[in-house]
C-alpha cells in the first residue's frame, strides 16, 4: 500500500524540528561550558597627570605627571599648568605583589584566566607561583600572560617541589641525600625557574646540597623548614608560613597538631634577633589561617564577599568540608589550637618588624576561601593587626617583595621611577594612611598596559554570569565534588601550604 506523500511531509517536518531542537540544545550546551573572552589587552602607554607619586616607605610628590611608553615609565616630572587628564588629584602607588600562590590545573574552563584577572582586579601585578602542585598549572599560567593570551601579573615560579621520600604533592623531586638534591635544583636551573620550593620531608643532608646547588645557579631558596632541620638551621632565603618559628625538629605530627608548641618570650626574642642577623626573610601568609579557621561557620564562609567572586565549585566542593580533605578532618579542638596558633603568629609578626626583619606579602591561593587578590587585601590588613603601619604593609606589598623577586632580573620592580616596569596603581584616595582606601581603586597598570575600573568591572561581570550559569554552575560542581570524593577516600589529610 503506497505511503500518503503529505504523511512523508508531516514526518519530514517534525524530524527536522527534533534535530533543530536538539543542535540548539548542543549550542547552548557548548556555549554554557565555554569561558567568556577574556579581558581585550589595551596598547601599552599611558599619561597621569597632576597625581602625587608614592613609594611606600621612601618619598611622595605631589603634583606629578607619570608617563609610561612600553613596558616601562618613561618619566615622571612636574605636572603641567590646567592639566586634563582624569586622573587629577589621585594617588599612583606601585603595583601590589603577592610573594605566594598556586595557580589551578587547566580545565578548559577558564579557571587560570579567571584566577589571573581576579589578581589584577585587585592591583596585584606580580606574583610567585610558590609550587606547582601537579605539574600542569605554572606553565598556562605563566606563559598565558607573558604571550599576552590574557591580562594578568606577571609570574615568578619555583616549578616542582623539592621534596624527601614519600611526598604530599605529586609535581616533587624526591631527592634522598645531597648528590640527589643538587641534581634536582639543576634540573630546576635548566628548566628556567626562578626559585626552588623546599619541602617538608627534605633530610638535613639533602638540604645541604639543595642549598649550595641552588646558591650556584642563584637561585632563593623557598618553603618549608624541614621536620628533621631546625628554623636557624635551614638558613632558607624566604621562610614560608612562619614554618619551624618555634617548632622542634624531629616533630613529624600531622597538621595542625605539629603546630601545638609553646616557646617562652626569651626563645622567640632570640629566634628573631638570629632571623634578622642571618637574613632569613619571611612571608607569614596571615591570611591563609584566618580562613581556614573562618570554616569553623562554613555556611557564613561560603557567603563571604571573596568567596562569591570565585565560581561555586570553589565553596561548595573544592573548599567544602567533604570536599577538602584537610577541612574535613578538623575537630573542634584543632580550631582552637588554630586560634591560639593564629595570634602567636600575628604577634610574631610584630616582633620581626620592629627587630628589622624581612617582611614579605604573600596569600597561599587555592587554600579553603583564599581568593586571588581579595586574600592579599586582608594579608596587608593584618599586617596592620600585627603592628605594621598601613604605609609599612605596603612597604612590604610593594618595595620589599618586589626587591627580593627582582634582584637580578628586574631590580627596579615595585618602584616608581624612570626606566622602572610600568606596573603601578591609581586610587582616588590614599590607601597608605587608610587599608580602606584600597577600595578607590580606579586603574590598573600591568606591563605598561592601562585597566580602568570600568573595564574590569565589566569583565568581572561577565565572569559572574558565566560561574552563575544554569548548567555550568550544576555540571562543574557535581563532577567536582565526585573527584574530590574519590581523592578523599584513598589519600590522608593534607598540608594546607
Amino acid at each position: 500500500m503506497a505511503r500518503n506523500p503529505s504523511s512523508r511531509r508531516n514526518w519530514l517536518r517534525i524530524l527536522l524540528v527534533l534535530a533543530a531542537i536538539l543542535a540548539a540544545g548542543a549550542l547552548y550546551t557548548w556555549r554554557s561550558l565555554v569561558p567568556p573572552a577574556p579581558l581585550a589587552l589595551p596598547p601599552r602607554g599611558a599619561v597621569l597627570e597632576d597625581v602625587t607619586v608614592v613609594n611606600p616607605g621612601a618619598d611622595r610628590a605631589q603634583h606629578r605627571t607619570v608617563k609610561v611608553e612600553g613596558e616601562a615609565i618613561a618619566s615622571i616630572e612636574a605636572a603641567p599648568p590646567n592639566p586634563t587628564s582624569p586622573w587629577v588629584g589621585y594617588t599612583v602607588l606601585p603595583g601590589l605583589v603577592d610573594m605566594h600562590v598556586h595557580f589551578p590545573p587547566p580545565t578548559g574552563l577558564g579557571q587560570t584566566e579567571l584566577f589571573a584577572f581576579l589578581f589584577l582586579l585587585h592591583g596585584v601585578t606580580t606574583v610567585r607561583d610558590a609550587g606547582d602542585v601537579d605539574g600542569t598549572a605554572t606553565a598556562p599560567a605563566r606563559d598565558g600572560v607573558r604571550l599576552g593570551r590574557f591580562p594578568g601579573p606577571r609570574v615568578f615560579a619555583c616549578g616542582p617541589f623539592v621534596d624527601g621520600p614519600s611526598p604530599l604533592w605529586p609535581n616533587s623531586r624526591v631527592v634522598h641525600d645531597a648528590a640527589e638534591a643538587r641534581a634536582a635544583v639543576a634540573k630546576i636551573a635548566e628548566e628556567g625557574f626562578d626559585c626552588v620550593k623546599a619541602y617538608d620531608r627534605l633530610s638535613a643532608d639533602a638540604l645541604v646540597g639543595l642549598k649550595e646547588e641552588a646558591a650556584k645557579h642563584g637561585l632563593p631558596v623557598i618553603g618549608h623548614v624541614p621536620w628533621a632541620v631546625a628554623y636557624l638551621d635551614a638558613r632558607y632565603d624566604d621562610v614560608q608560613h612562619l614554618t619551624g618559628i618555634g617548632a622542634n625538629p624531629g616533630d613529624t605530627r600531622p597538621f595542625p597538631a605539629r603546630l601545638d608548641v609553646e616557646k617562652s618570650e626569651a626563645e622567640i626574642d632570640e629566634l628573631v634577633r638570629r632571623t634578622v642577623e642571618l637574613g632569613i626573610a619571611n612571608t607569614p601568609t596571615l591570611v591563609t589561617m584566618e580562613r581556614i579557621r573562618s570554616t569553623r561557620d562554613y555556611a557564613a564562609a561560603r557567603r563571604s564577599a571573596g568567596a562569591l567572586l570565585v565560581p561555586r565549585l570553589y565553596r561548595d566542593a573544592v573548599w567544602s568540608p567533604t570536599g577538602s580533605r584537610l577541612l574535613g578532618s578538623l575537630t573542634p579542638a584543632d580550631y582552637d589550637l588554630l586560634d591560639r596558633v593564629s595570634e602567636r603568629s600575628r604577634r610574631l609578626v610584630g616582633k620581626l618588624h620592629r627587630a628589622g626583619a624581612e617582611l614579605h606579602t604573600g596569600s597561599d591561593v587555592l587554600n579553603p576561601f583564599v581568593v586571588p587578590g581579595e586574600s592579599l587585601w586582608r594579608e596587608l590588613a593584618l599586617f596592620v593587626e600585627s603592628g605594621l603601619t598601613p604605609e609599612e604593609a605596603w612597604k612590604a606589598g610593594t618595595r620589599t617583595s618586589a626587591g627580593f623577586l627582582g634582584k637580578t632580573k628586574l631590580p627596579a620592580l615595585g618602584t616608581l621611577a624612570p626606566g622602572a616596569p610600568a606596573d603601578l596603581l591609581v586610587f582616588r584616595e590614599d590607601p597608605t594612611h587608610d587599608l580602606a582606601k584600597l577600595a578607590t581603586l580606579e586603574a590598573v597598570v600591568a606591563d605598561g598596559r592601562l585597566y580602568t575600573r570600568e573595564m574590569l568591572d565589566d569583565q568581572l561581570a561577565r565572569y559572574r554570569r558565566y560561574a552563575d550559569g544554569w548548567l555550568f554552575d550544576r555540571v562543574s560542581v557535581a563532577v567536582t565534588q565526585r573527584l574530590l570524593a574519590r581523592l578523599a577516600a584513598s589519600q590522608p589529610p593534607v598540608d594546607p601550604h
